[in-house]
């Protein structure tokens, strides 16, 4: 009987109503954009301030886990993140946007940081496998989200969808202070990155990270404008994309702590990147609708277990202060990350939307390389790793 008064049970509703405010977002882009006035490559600009906001909040968690727990600023960060929400869905001009934007991106850092830090604690803490299902309760929540996202934007207006994810941060945030205890950083052990022989494995995953993420994100937060390209009439279901993203990440998530202890971490790595870069290349070939979606969905499956993993990796590294190991990784994964929407923008702009989408599938394919490279580096017989 699962117990729905624990710290578990709560950060998973952080992960969920996290992923509500993204899909919320992500299934609203192309009202949202309209009634702003921005055009793909100022979504490319607000994105790419975006992405540093979120990466310079990040690398910035490692110190704040010193002094505050993950819990505290838990607290803090949702309902900022309630706030922005409704003011980025709901901005009628370029500077609101922008703002907006840049703020989400931060709050959005600063929370995934601290609520994988917990996540990773409380699996050492259960014993056995359950990371990859904190973010399977992310992507089922944006598969939800994104999908009504972009129906109650058309019908009712974007400050009614805005409440949907105010509707999910809220018991979050109760869930959060009832249940989920302060954890306090031993000081002697704050410095834990000191003590590793090497960063060179957790440089490799924060690459692999920012490379996945890249990714990651363009597949969320475009897909509703090119269904909406290809089939304007359907504007009501652009979400579509982004749900079935979400749904398929669902799926392998919740299956994925399984999948790891029965194949190993990395190779279920590769063999899910393989699957995400057939899905980039149909979307950069393809012009319609309905195997865009196909295509989104084996994106999502392909994606889904990647990050998850990394993290998890990372945060194994440094058992002693995981926050500041997923912050390191963070950092390094902000030069792919930051430079990726950017990049989008101008693919989408000065090409297409569906070239740009084409692009993702060679990004990932680095990652196919670095995550190769990992696996010989932790193999090989001389290897000193914490």
């Amino acid at each position: 009987m699962p117990n729905f008064k624990s710290p578990r049970a709560a950060i998973m509703l952080v992960f969920a109503a996290f992923g509500a405010s993204v899909g919320c977002w992500a299934g609203a882009i192309p009202h949202v954009l309209a009634t702003a006035g921005i055009d793909s490559y100022q979504l490319g600009l607000g994105l790419t301030a975006s992405t540093i906001a979120t990466v310079t909040a990040m690398a910035l968690g490692g110190s704040i886990g010193k002094h505050f727990s993950n819990r505290a600023v838990l607290l803090a960060e949702i309902p900022l993140l309630a706030l922005l929400t409704v003011t980025l869905l709901t901005a009628t001009s370029p500077i609101v946007f922008f703002v907006s934007l840049v703020g989400f991106g931060a709050i959005l850092g600063f929370m995934d940081l601290f609520m994988n830090a917990e996540a990773s604690a409380i699996e050492h803490d259960v014993g056995h496998p359950i990371f990859t299902a904190f973010h399977g309760c992310v992507s089922i929540s944006i598969a939800g989200l994104a999908i009504a996202s972009s129906f109650v934007t058309t019908t009712l207006g974007p400050f009614a969808t805005s409440l949907l994810a105010v509707a999910s941060l809220g018991p979050a945030w109760i869930m959060v202070y009832n249940f989920v205890p302060p954890r306090k950083a031993a000081i002697e052990k704050v410095h834990g990155l000191s003590l590793l022989p090497s960063r060179l494995p957790l440089i490799i995953i924060g690459l692999a990270v920012g490379l996945s993420v890249a990714a990651e994100t363009s597949a969320l937060f475009w897909s509703a404008k090119l269904l909406n390209e290809q089939a304007p009439s359907l504007a009501a279901i652009a979400g579509l994309g982004a749900a079935f993203y979400g749904g398929c990440n669902a799926v392998v998530r919740f299956m994925g702590d399984g999948l790891r202890g029965r194949f190993g971490d990395i190779p279920v790595m590769l063999a899910s990147l393989l699957l995400a870069m057939l899905g980039f290349a149909v979307l950069g070939l393809s012009t319609s609708f309905t195997l865009s979606v196909v295509a989104f969905a084996s994106v999502g499956f392909g994606l889904a277990i990647t990050c998850p993993c990394l993290f998890n990796m990372a945060a194994a590294q440094v058992p002693a202060n995981r926050a500041a190991a997923l912050s390191f990784i963070s950092t390094i994964a902000g030069a792919p990350r930051i430079l990726a929407p950017w990049v989008f923008g101008w693919a989408a702009t000065s090409h297409s939307t569906s070239f740009a989408f084409g692009l993702c599938g060679a990004v990932l394919a680095v990652a196919v390389g670095l995550i190769i490279y990992l696996k010989l580096l932790l193999t090989s017989p001389d290897k000193q790793l914490a």
